[in-house]
């Protein structure tokens, strides 16, 4: 019986069989096949996927020196353990033996990293460590199941006697820095608020607007209503400024009074003038806007 002649698709997969024989030496595979097994499959040939596994958490760390041979860095090595030689399984049991030989050579290694840091920066001793591990730390042992590869890494802390030293100064930093927050927010708020009140007084009062001089005598009541401690401070520097007004008053007061007596009335005018609107303009005369209100705390100094 004649053959049925072969469909396209057939010679194809053919000549694909052919070109993978030819390449490989491979008389019996199919092209592409992966290996099928699993991860706990340890017999047979053929290439086994990388498996890859980490050493538990250590508790007692290396002890390497900070500069200065002084102090020392606590060093917590974290290996990591890979194969494709061996199943994951195997390879957790196999790592056991090799994991001390691993610590010893990660102390070899990393030594002369960690002395050249300072004893109180453990930041800057990691990065320097684990940056000399990757270039030297990649490390194979032949173990009797097949071959394995061990990259390790740290974690550093701080000496604990230094850190027992410098406990109490960072204590008092973060002490200092959260004052300053906190004041920073009290005194955007107090002067928002006296700003607030300062508006609410202008409006009762009918003023059309607060210049300096009305801004220097209403802030230390706007402040009553803002915050206590700045009411305190701004009430001391407006009874200071008070004092100071006065003795200058009496000062040019006195001036006026001995030239008038000199029978200088031309100037003994002038002095009177320029203190009139001196007054006026401070606030402290009769015909002031405020005139009653500082009347009254003379009387009271």
């Amino acid at each position: 019986m004649p053959r049925r002649p072969k469909g396209l698709l057939a010679t194809l997969r053919e000549a694909v069989r052919a070109w993978w024989r030819s390449r490989n030496g491979d008389d019996t595979g199919e092209p592409g096949t992966p290996d099928a097994r699993s991860d706990d499959d340890t017999e047979g040939t053929g290439l086994r996927k990388k498996v890859s596994v980490q050493s538990p958490p250590v508790e007692n760390p290396l002890l390497m020196a900070a500069h200065g041979d002084v102090f020392s860095f606590e060093v917590f090595p974290a290996f990591q353990w890979s194969s494709t030689e061996m199943s994951r399984e195997t390879l957790k049991i196999r790592v056991r033996q090799h994991e001390e030989t691993a610590r010893e050579e990660l102390l070899r290694v990393a030594w002369t990293a960690a002395r050249a840091c300072a004893a109180d920066d453990p930041e800057a001793a990691e990065q320097a460590i684990n940056a000399k591990l990757s270039a030297e730390g990649n490390w194979c042992y032949d173990d009797v199941q097949g071959r394995i590869r061990c990259t390790p890494s740290v974690r550093v802390r701080v000496d604990p006697a230094v850190r027992d030293h410098v406990l109490q100064y960072r204590l008092e930093e973060l002490t200092l820095k959260e004052t300053l927050r906190v004041g920073e927010f009290r005194a955007q708020r107090a002067r928002e608020l006296t700003e607030a009140w300062l508006e609410v007084i202008k409006d009762l009062e009918l003023m059309p607007e607060l210049d300096a001089h009305k801004r220097r005598l209403l802030v230390p009541f706007a402040s009553a209503f803002a915050d206590d401690d700045f009411h305190v401070a701004m009430s001391a520097l407006r009874k200071e400024r008070l004092t100071s007004v006065q003795a200058l008053l009496r000062a040019l007061e006195g001036a006026g009074g001995a030239h008038q007596r000199a029978g200088m009335y031309e100037f003994a005018s002038m002095y009177d003038a320029a203190l009139n609107a001196f007054r006026n303009e401070m606030g402290l005369g009769p015909a002031s806007w405020a005139g009653d209100l500082v009347m009254t705390e003379e009387s009271d100094l």
